[in-house]
């Protein structure tokens, strides 16, 4: 079993939703748990008081996927 603090990728996260067994060996490279980022311009410019997120999927290991 892995640590509780250590993120070990998005196939050993959803494992109980996918076809692998618990024996399965996961190989993974800390892909996914990329953060969500806060923009302050846009809706500042939009004059709204709403708020706009993006997903920073370049943090990903091998780019954006």
């Amino acid at each position: 079993m892995t640590s509780p603090h250590r993120y070990t990728g998005l196939i050993d996260r959803y494992r109980d939703r996918l076809p692998v067994h618990d024996d399965t060996r996961i190989i993974s490279l800390g892909e996914g748990n990329t953060p969500l980022i806060r923009l302050g311009n846009i809706p500042r410019a939009l004059g709204d008081k709403v708020e706009i997120y993006v997903k920073y999927e370049g943090l990903n290991p091998t780019g954006s996927f």
